[in-house]
């Protein structure tokens, strides 16, 4: 699996599904900025239908959904086998990629546990493998090793590194300075 970091605000996104699956899925996309989700759910509850934005249609999509909407991301939660495979199919025909929910062999990626701090991300996977275990290592680091502080250190270590952009210097010295700055700072010392 090859980490990576997507804007996803404008990405026209599908989530089907009705329970707590697609709820975690449409949470993670709002919280990571996503704006353009198609929730498709036949009996959603309530937090489905809170996190869908107003574009939750109560069926299952067709294969016309696909076409027009160019979905580039599609995440599939509890849906029978048969409408699965035929939604894989039209995801893959017009180029998504997909993640079906613990189906592995079926995903062309999996979703890491996510800490968030401000723009500090942390994740961690085990290349979907085992979703609990990486919840549990997240939390760890979480509690342990980057508390809350770290959203304003990385606001502050930006502002220092946009500054030094502006002045043209070499990777190597932005490099440098980044280093210089979080070891004078300390912040590392503590974990």
């Amino acid at each position: 699996m090859l980490p990576l970091m997507l804007d996803v605000t404008q990405t026209p996104i599908a989530v089907i599904g009705n329970g707590f699956a697609a709820a975690q899925r449409l949470n993670t996309l709002r919280s990571s900025g996503a704006q353009n989700i198609t929730t498709f759910a036949t009996a959603p509850e309530s937090r489905v239908s809170e996190l869908s934005g107003g574009q939750l249609y109560d069926r299952l999509p067709a294969q016309k959904d696909f076409e027009a909407t160019k979905f580039r991301i599609v995440y599939v939660c509890d849906i029978d086998e048969e409408a699965t495979q035929k939604i894989v199919s039209w995801a893959h025909e017009i180029g998504a990629f997909t993640n079906v929910h613990d189906r592995q062999d079926q995903c062309d990626f999996h979703m890491p546990a996510i800490l968030r701090r401000g723009h500090l991300q942390v994740t961690v996977s085990t290349d979907g493998k085992v979703a609990g275990l990486s919840r549990i290592l997240r939390d760890f680091l979480g509690d342990k090793m980057f508390g809350p502080e770290w959203a304003k250190r990385v606001d502050d270590l930006g502002a220092s590194r946009a500054e030094w952009v502006s002045q043209k210097l070499p990777f190597d010295d932005l490099k440098s300075r980044v280093e210089k700055y979080v070891k004078e700072k300390g912040w590392l010392k503590s974990l």
